[in-house]
């Protein structure tokens, strides 16, 4: 049965729900343990010391030197560590060194390459809209930049009439902070990549659906739509340019009735794909089917009959039995 209360929806809380809608169920249980692992929990760290960046200081940045910035880090991620230990997966000294370090370069090519630059109009800026009857969206945007006409000019060239910004924009960008390994530049690894293999490399950046739920918001709020779109890779140091229009909106907001429809009609439907790889409810979505438990199989040199399966959290050898087909026997003289 739907129920009756207002709904508010995010892009983190979208997503899970279009490849998964179970897994949204199971994240809002109680007695459920929210876990969280390396990966999320460095890129957590590093936004909130970029974002301390510019508090109010009389300095370019809030950290005078980029040593200070540095051991900001390490004291962070330190504490970060010691907090969340009980939700963190996996815990390892080895990982918490791999990914303070990967912070580390983060934290000082952001330091470097923005010390020099004008602060961001905005930062971890939060807006709130109603995007249908009784179901709200909200979103934070890591930063918003203002851009002159000559940068307008360079990157949205098709934007500028007459010496001017085109009605119905406002000069301004919108950035996104990323700590992925992965970035959207296949060169690295595939130097003769043609045009239409960076197309398709890129296509996710193109029709991501946050950035497009980020100009949605933005618009709503102003209605006006921002000039372009920053997905900024921390590691590499690299931007990644993309743009929304007003046509992107139409299927969004159909994509947004459905999630909106799924929640309030409590509907959370299993679905398995490559997702469960990295998904944090394994051990509870599997307790739906206790006849067969959370398991892993050791690889054996091609198809033999032994080997044994593992069930965890119990370790069960399951015997592998030999396959036996009755065919019948071939005629003669055939």
């Amino acid at each position: 049965m739907a129920k009756q209360g207002v709904i508010t929806l995010s892009t983190s809380k979208a997503a899970p729900y279009i490849l998964c809608p179970y897994k949204s169920y199971l994240h809002v249980q109680p007695g459920i343990t929210k876990k969280i692992d390396y990966p999320r929990l460095m890129g957590s760290a590093v936004h909130q010391v970029i974002e301390k960046m510019y508090k109010p200081s009389k300095n370019p940045l809030y950290y005078s030197t980029l040593q200070k910035a540095q051991g900001a880090w390490w004291w962070k991620w330190k504490t970060t560590l010691e907090r969340k230990t009980p939700i963190l997966l996996d815990r390892a000294k080895e990982m918490d060194e791999e990914f303070g370090v990967s912070g580390l370069c983060c934290i000082t090519r952001y330091w470097k390459d923005n010390v020099d630059k004008p602060r961001p109009l905005e930062v971890e800026k939060r807006f709130r809209v109603k995007m249908f009857p009784k179901v709200w969206f909200v979103g934070v945007f890591d930063q918003i930049r203002t851009v002159s006409l000559e940068g307008i000019a360079k990157i949205r060239p098709d934007l500028i009439v007459n010496g001017k910004l085109k009605d119905g924009y406002d000069p301004v960008l919108l950035v996104d902070l990323k700590t992925n390994k992965e970035s959207y530049d296949p060169r690295r690894f595939r130097p003769n990549i043609t045009d239409d293999g960076m197309a398709s490399y890129q296509f996710d950046l193109h029709e991501n659906m946050q950035i497009t739920a980020y100009y949605w918001l933005y618009y709503q709020a102003y209605k006006k739509l921002p000039v372009a779109f920053y997905w900024y890779h921390l590691r590499s140091g690299k931007a990644f340019r993309t743009y929304r229009t007003k046509g992107d909106f139409e299927p969004f907001l159909e994509l947004m009735s459905h999630v909106a429809d799924g929640f309030k009609n409590e509907s959370y439907p299993l679905h398995f794909g490559k997702h469960c790889k990295s998904c944090d409810y394994n051990k509870e979505c599997k307790e739906r089917r206790p006849e067969r438990p959370l398991m892993f199989t050791e690889p054996s040199d091609g198809i033999d009959s032994g080997g044994e399966m593992i069930v965890y959290p119990q370790e069960i050898p399951v015997g592998a039995k030999q396959l036996r087909l009755n065919f019948p026997s071939p005629k003669k003289g055939k």
